[in-house]
């Protein structure tokens, strides 16, 4: 026997969810998409009957979600934390459960806040600048950057505040958590005179909130020298400055350079840091254009091969040449069809994979042109090999399509008639059944492009990444099929049953979509969910109403030993902060 689904009921279980794609009556849903029971005997498929908030509900017996993350985002108008994401792990093991009665777990969420206080940054060395306070402290900004456990989980940032009634010592609320600290110091009140330059401080665990005290016990390192470049390209306004090889965020003031006298064919550089060589590799040395010429070519060397025979120098000597470079573009003249010659109308990026010269292991080019109505484009660009990422701008049928190796020769006399083709997206397709074998005729099914495992500021920044996938979605139909087009590469497939449906969302990770290659799913059965509910809580203790919760699983990232994550649950509290999220029972059950 089915249970009566009212208008009521309805409006509270959708106000529980995200909006999805698809159409659903407000009068209720189809009998067949809503998970509901009478005995156990309804529970065709594995399931038993259970009460879920007063539901009589079909429900899984066992859960194997190990590393289940859950993610809350109160909303930007809340009390406490507005807006950030506050991320908790569920229990050591994750979600690992079994009971024949079925899973319907009570799980309150507590959200915590760490403070970190008091912050303060001590000059232990003999600091040249202006006279420090008499506790030898200075001022500075404070950014905290959260260290997510998995590659695609979000970011959070936070910056420390300066303390009631001080003017050196600050704090910062954040959630617990291993944070890295990028520290920029300012000089004393009214001093002419630089003051240390910025720090990054890599994996401080602040789970216990507590005090920081920095010192700066050493005086910072220095790495000089000239750059010299060819004629015809001049680096005036140019910036230098070291980062660090995480994110690229500097450790040390930016120096923009200056071109004197004006016809010279070289310009200097000096550049005080701070590193501790036994954490990483190196720092970078990032060589940029000025912002009114962004698509001029950029430059990065590690500092560490910039001094080989003892990267821990407290003062490198390091002059470095451009003068091989090849830093004025050829005029390349190409255009844009599809499989049957027509034109497309397309925007196409241009990623040096090697450059010309003695720089090109250190430089990166990159351009992006548009295509006219005939599918035709001009663009300038240094000699040497390129990925070239077309997409389409109006034809939704055409893939983003990428080709390596594109050469621009150094000599010749034009680079043209060399001709790029998109491919059509392949077709993504399956059908979705309910446990008792009734096709699931509600509800969406969508591909977005798989997280990718994070990878090193300057392996970002030389080497050239394939494109993702675009997110795509569609309703299921009445067979409960779906076919869906997408682009090459790796693709999560989603299938959405009908908001407060109490069916649990199907999640297959890692799918491998190629050019001109149909990608057909079996059969994928919904399975009865496992029921994780309860109440959320702010730091104060107060009740988070309307807060979005997420429910992440780490998967290993495809060809790697890395994990990703996936997301397999969203949901909302309700007016009384309470949530209710049916989850698979596990993510081999869902595929």
């Amino acid at each position: 026997m089915k249970r009566a689904f009212s208008l009521t009921s309805a409006l509270f279980m959708l106000a529980a969810v995200p909006t999805l794609s698809g159409c659903f009556a407000l009068g209720g849903f189809a009998d067949e998409a809503v998970n509901a029971c009478s005995s156990d005997e309804d529970c065709e498929g594995g399931g038993v009957c259970a009460s879920v908030d007063g539901f009589q509900t079909c429900v899984g017996t066992k859960a194997d979600l190990p590393g289940l993350i859950l993610e809350v985002r109160p909303t930007a108008e809340a009390n406490s934390g507005a807006n950030t994401p506050y991320l908790v792990p569920f229990g050591g093991e994750g979600f690992v459960d079994q009971s024949s009665a079925g899973l319907v777990v009570e799980h309150d969420i507590q959200l915590s806040h760490v403070v970190v206080s008091p912050i303060e940054l001590y000059v232990d060395y003999d600091y040249k600048g202006c006279p420090l306070s008499p506790e030898g402290k200075l001022e500075a900004d404070f950014t905290f950057f959260r260290d997510a456990q998995h590659a695609g989980l979000p970011d959070h940032e936070a910056k420390a505040v300066i303390q009631e009634g001080s003017t050196d010592a600050y704090s910062v609320e954040i959630p617990p958590g291993i944070y890295d600290v990028h520290v920029v110091p300012r000089a004393p009140a009214n001093c002419p005179a630089p003051p240390p330059p910025p720090m990054y401080y890599r994996g401080i665990d602040l789970n216990q909130g507590g005090q920081i005290d920095l010192h700066l016990s050493e005086a910072p390192r220095v790495i000089s020298g000239s750059i010299a470049f060819p004629e015809g390209k001049d680096l005036n306004g140019w910036s230098i400055e070291v980062v660090e090889p995480k994110h690229g965020i500097p450790v040390s003031r930016t120096q923009v350079l200056t071109v004197d006298p004006p016809l010279a064919l070289f310009t200097k550089y000096n550049l005080e840091y701070y590193w501790d060589f036994g954490q990483e590799s190196s720092p970078i040395l990032r060589l940029r254009p000025p912002p009114d010429d962004p698509d001029a070519p950029k430059f990065f060397w590690q500092v560490a091969s910039l001094s080989p025979l003892n990267p821990d120098n407290k003062n490198i000597q390091a002059d470095l040449t451009l003068i091989d470079l090849d830093a004025v573009g050829r005029k390349v003249t190409s255009y844009v069809v599809d499989a049957h010659d027509a034109p497309v109308v397309a925007t196409v990026s241009f990623r040096s994979l090697e450059l010309s010269g003695n720089a090109s292991n250190s430089a990166i080019y990159s351009a992006v042109v548009d295509t006219d109505n005939e599918g035709i484009f001009t663009a300038l660009l240094p000699p040497g090999k390129y990925r070239v990422t077309t997409h389409p701008t109006f034809d939704l049928t055409k893939a983003v399509t990428t080709e390596d190796g594109f050469e621009v020769p150094a000599d010749g006399d034009c680079v043209c008639g060399k001709g790029f083709t998109v491919q059509d997206k392949s077709v993504v397709s399956g059908e979705v059944v309910l446990p008792n074998g009734t096709p699931l005729s509600m509800g969406s099914a969508s591909v977005f492009p798989s997280r990718t495992p994070a990878r090193p500021y300057l392996s970002r920044s030389l080497l050239a990444d394939a494109p993702a996938s675009q997110p795509m979605s569609t309703p299921l139909g009445f067979a409960g099929e779906f076919s869906l087009l997408a682009d090459p590469g790796l693709a999560d497939l989603l299938v959405v049953p009908p908001p407060g449906s109490l069916y649990p969302w199907i999640a297959s990770p890692q799918a491998r979509v190629l050019v001109g290659q149909a990608v057909a799913f079996d059969t994928l059965v919904l399975p009865y969910p496992v029921v994780l509910r309860g109440e959320v809580r702010d730091p104060l203790g107060q009740i988070v109403p309307n807060a979005t919760l997420r429910a992440w699983m780490p998967v290993k990232a495809s060809g790697t030993e890395e994990t990703v994550v996936i997301q397999i649950a969203e949901g909302a509290t309700d007016f009384s902060g309470r949530y209710q999220l049916p989850l698979a029972p596990s993510l081999s059950l869902s595929r």
